[in-house]
């Protein structure tokens, strides 16, 4: 799980950003449990409470999408940097402010606080255009802070996962210097043990999933997910069930199916000769919806609307997020679903029916405000700690804020939706008149 991601000079943000999913301690009954998770921290006699979901608010161009980047780059440079990375190559996730000249060419720092068994896990990187200068991973309890990997500007690695292995040693002796250390003794060394990088390295994974979903009715249904949509009737009922049938889009019964996919010449050719570890599929999902009424038919998943579509295309993390512990970025959540399926969605996130060790969570951006307020006498779909707004400063820079911080003007008494969208929070455009 995901405790807090932090940063400084990405993207739109010059300076430091960090989102928190430590639940603050709200009074009222109706927010007591509702939306966090009890994690027992060894040492500890309280337990860290956490967030199920947290919601990203402001303008357009204001910074919002930058976090969930953010968490996709840290997670490149744990995941993917020892296996995709050329030597001397660019760091792909490289991207400073820059509407500044010392910021445009300066380094980058991403890091993030993630639950690891029952204590804390503290990674951070720091990289420029080329080369990564600084990294650490650091395990946290009660009573001591272990320094597992402390990487040095000279690019000597350090840390107990080296100290304590031979093998590590070897690996860490001439680092490539676009390559994060993790990345590479999880990828490279050993993978059982206490020298093993591999658990800390699953905890960062697992804590910074990263879906855009802004075009996700555009998406095609390949690789593992698909094979299994349409050979496991277990997996294919519960998307049905939880999520088509109930969203009242028509839709009553699927028919899907696997057919290979035709492959050019051409593009075998290319991707045999390619090191890119992406892999052609070979296999493409077909689906069909059948649709009930005065009259049953079954229609094409590309005559579909965009919203059944993009609600098809989610309906995977859904399932994932009531089945496995992990920390989902989502960007653009809402885009095409109407509000009210929108609310019920976060509130299946936020208040799963599930067992305790399920422990998911769910960070989006939205323009959506009716999770700010109460709907069909229930309390709003969101807390007011799991609310956090973005704004540029003069400099065209992004701020990150929470709504807590607004501790008088956001009281359970106060209707939150009207307050944000009178401009009492900031975090709104201020739109001069459009005209034709």
């Amino acid at each position: 799980m995901l405790v807090r991601l932090f940063g400084h000079n990405f993207r739109s943000f010059k300076g430091e950003f960090e989102l928190s999913t430590v639940a603050a301690d709200l009074k009222r009954e109706e927010d007591r449990g509702r939306g966090t998770i009890e994690v027992p921290i060894a040492g500890s006699t309280e337990p860290l409470r956490l967030l199920r979901a947290l919601a990203i608010y402001g303008p357009n161009a204001s910074g919002k999408s930058t976090l969930i980047v953010a968490a996709g780059a840290l997670r490149w440079l744990v995941v993917h940097s020892s296996a995709q990375a050329e030597p001397h190559a660019r760091i792909s996730p490289y991207e400073p402010f820059l509407l500044e000249n010392k910021s445009r060419t300066g380094s980058i720092r991403l890091g993030c606080d993630v639950v690891h068994n029952k204590s804390l896990l503290r990674y951070e990187i720091v990289f420029e255009e080329n080369f990564i200068s600084k990294e650490t991973l650091v395990s946290i309890d009660e009573n001591e802070e272990v320094p597992l990997i402390d990487r040095l500007p000279s690019g000597e690695v350090r840390g107990q996962l080296i100290a304590h292995s031979d093998a590590n040693k070897l690996y860490v002796k001439e680092m490539q210097p676009n390559v994060a250390v993790l990345s590479k003794l999880a990828q490279h060394g050993p993978h059982k043990g206490k020298e093993s990088a591999r658990p800390y390295f699953d905890s960062i994974e697992r804590s910074t999933r990263y879906q855009d979903y802004s075009n996700l009715s555009k998406v095609q249904f390949l690789g593992r997910r698909a094979e299994q949509f349409a050979d496991d009737p277990e997996y294919r009922e519960w998307i049905m069930h939880h999520l088509i049938r109930v969203a009242d889009v028509g839709i009553r019964d699927v028919e899907a199916r696997l057919e290979t996919v035709e492959i050019p010449d051409h593009l075998k050719k290319a991707f045999s000769q390619s090191n890119d570890p992406f892999k052609l599929p070979e296999k493409e999902l077909v689906v069909s919806f059948v649709h009930g009424g005065k009259f049953r038919g079954t229609i094409p998943f590309s005559d579909e609307s965009a919203g059944t579509k993009k609600l098809f295309n989610l309906a995977d993390d859904w399932w994932s997020l009531a089945k496995e512990s992990f920390t989902l970025f989502a960007d653009e959540l809402g885009s095409g679903l109407h509000p009210r399926l929108l609310d019920r969605l976060v509130r299946a996130a936020n208040d799963p029916p599930v067992p305790e060790s399920i422990r998911s969570q769910l960070i989006f951006t939205t323009h959506d405000t009716g999770l700010l307020e109460s709907q069909d006498g229930l309390p709003p779909a969101l807390r007011r700690d799991q609310v956090y707004f973005t704004k540029k400063d003069n400099e065209g820079a992004s701020e990150l804020y929470s709504l807590t911080e607004f501790k008088e003007d956001a009281r359970p008494v106060h209707n939150i939706r009207k307050r944000y969208l009178s401009g009492l929070y900031g975090a709104i455009p201020s739109v001069e008149k459009v005209s034709l």
